[in-house]
């Protein structure tokens, strides 16, 4: 009989325990983010043109997290199918792919910003004014995320630059036409509290759940 003491197994419960204090981190600066829109509406005055301006403005900061996310990526692009000027994809391609991103979300972003310019353009400049602060916590939610989960998670060990080329269209498309016809319904109403509100509060609500579901494919 070995009179060795069996040492306990920590590993799965501290693994848990660290993944949620990151995920937990993420979801809250999250929320504050998206709190700073209802700041702007009940004491800044805001109408639906400076929120939809702050949502699009989203659509800069994942892009820039993205190019991060691109360039440290470490997963494998062997099975990606990914194919650039008819050959496949390679670690060698990481740089190409990371500046075809840039120039393809930015025409992306560009013809959305010019939809919403269009929709809520007669206050689109006066909107400026009061969105400082309020993109500077956008910025700081998202790099929290990227911090805590995408490095601290060691999710880039387990994506390719391949994969995260396309990821942000998934987020944008599905949460932007949402907040787009919420924007509409707000507009339509004459931008009254409860109908801003609601604006605030669906894009809130889809964003948390995209995130969580994001949280859930890397684990």
């Amino acid at each position: 009989m070995s009179d060795e003491i069996p040492r306990p197994q920590t590993h799965g419960p501290i693994r848990e325990s660290s993944f949620a204090a990151r995920l937990r981190a993420s979801v809250l600066a999250l929320i504050a983010a998206n709190l700073m829109p209802l700041l702007g509406v009940l004491a800044l005055d805001w109408d639906v043109a400076p929120i939809m301006i702050f949502y699009w403005a989203e659509n800069l900061v994942i892009g820039f997290y993205n190019v991060l996310k691109m360039r440290r990526a470490r997963g494998s692009v062997a099975s990606s199918n990914t194919t650039l000027n008819g050959r496949p994809v390679t670690e060698t391609d990481r740089g190409a792919m990371v500046l075809f991103f840039i120039i393809h979300y930015g025409i992306f972003t560009l013809v959305h910003g010019i939809f919403v310019m269009v929709m809520f353009g007669p206050h689109f400049r006066s909107a400026f004014s009061d969105l400082g602060l309020a993109l500077l916590f956008l910025a700081v939610s998202h790099g929290v995320s990227y911090r805590r989960n995408f490095i601290g998670r060691g999710e880039f060990q387990r994506v390719s630059f391949t994969r995260l080329f396309w990821q942000p269209y998934q987020r944008v498309i599905v949460m932007h036409v949402t907040i787009l016809l919420g924007g509409t319904w707000a507009q339509a109403k004459g931008s009254p509290v409860y109908a801003l509100l609601v604006l605030v509060t669906l894009k809130t609500a889809i964003d948390l759940a995209l995130h969580l579901w994001e949280r859930r494919k890397f684990r």
